[in-house]
């Protein structure tokens, strides 16, 4: 099983998030998706967002800016933890990599976002959620 984090960064009014359009894996191409990569022997998942999230934007967190809100497990596949930062060095996000980094509108996300952060990150900044521990998601078993 390979584990993952995904990460939103928002502005301090969460009117803004930090996104990335993706090149690799060949399915999320030229789609738009949160911060992330996979978790490395002996990280944590903040401590893994921490080194991902300035690995791809250049800005430099703390693992402890990084809360975990969501998991989703895909059995025997993989696991993707979902981070949520508020923070305003957003705006000094950059593309460091081949992958190019934006700040988007929450209000008015892209049509080429992966379908789940339609959901994902409404759901982090929601005022009326407390996340004293993830929420465990698990998808379907592919069925042949």
């Amino acid at each position: 099983m390979i584990n993952y984090v995904t990460g939103f960064m928002f502005s301090s009014d969460k009117k803004n998030v930090a996104l990335i359009t993706k090149i690799n894996p060949a399915w999320q191409k030229g789609l738009i998706n949160g911060v992330g990569g996979k978790i490395e022997a002996g990280e944590t998942p903040e401590q893994a967002m921490s080194r991902e999230f300035l690995e791809e934007t250049g800005v430099h967190t703390l693992p402890e800016q990084w809360t975990c809100y969501c998991i989703i497990n895909r059995p025997e596949k993989y696991s993707v933890n979902f981070l949520v930062s508020i923070d305003d060095n957003i705006f000094s996000t950059r593309s460091v990599e081949r992958e190019v980094v934006g700040v988007y509108e929450v209000s008015n996300l892209p049509h080429n976002i992966i379908d789940n952060l339609r959901w994902l990150i409404p759901m982090s900044i929601d005022k009326n959620l407390i996340f004293s521990s993830p929420i465990l998601l698990e998808e379907n078993r592919e069925i042949n």
